[in-house]
């Protein structure tokens, strides 16, 4: 795995369309995903524009549990 698919902040693969070589990147998850600028506080200057954040780092996964919740109920 190269540099640019890994997660700056846990250094697990991010699942980057654009990193994996897609034609189309609009195809990648954080074109649909909100991610909290919290979480982009997060990164330091140095790890900032390298590579893209994991869906479980930027809170997709979390926040997509949570809307299954809400249509449960």
């Amino acid at each position: 795995m190269n540099p640019a698919q890994r997660c700056p902040l846990c250094g697990q693969g991010n699942a980057c369309a654009l990193a994996d070589g897609a034609p189309d990147i609009q195809a990648c998850w954080c074109f649909v995903a909100r991610i909290d600028p919290a979480v982009l506080e997060r990164l330091t200057p140095e790890q900032r524009d390298q590579a893209c954040l994991c869906p479980a780092c930027a809170g997709v996964v979390e926040a997509a549990e949570r809307d299954r919740r809400d249509e449960q109920d």
